[in-house]
């Protein structure tokens, strides 16, 4: 996956793919020789550009993949709070109920 595209770096300039296995991505940049492992999609977010438009709308695409599950799983986060602290009052009235009587 992506093996031999040619990318740019803010920081290391041009470099070429030696390998993606979906999470990390891992870069030989031209400067030195300096090879370099990164987060896959995650340095596509600011750091890191293919010089492909197929490839680098790939990684964007996965980027807005994980941009929505994220907002799904806050999303859930929220209402599973609110289901929590919901259960609690009821809990509280309860309690509150029994003691009077």
């Amino acid at each position: 996956m992506f093996e031999n595209e040619k990318v740019n770096h803010v920081k290391f300039g041009e470099g070429s793919v030696m390998e993606c296995d979906g999470s990390h991505i891992r870069i030989v940049f031209s400067y030195n020789n300096v090879e370099k492992t990164f987060a896959y999609p995650g340095a596509f977010d600011k750091f890191v550009t293919f010089q492909s438009k197929e490839a680098q709308q790939a990684a964007e695409s996965e980027l807005e993949q994980i941009r929505l599950n994220q907002k799904k799983l806050e999303g859930m986060k929220k209402l599973i709070i609110q289901e929590n602290e919901r259960r609690k009052e009821e809990a509280l009235k309860a309690k509150a109920k029994r003691k009077r009587q």
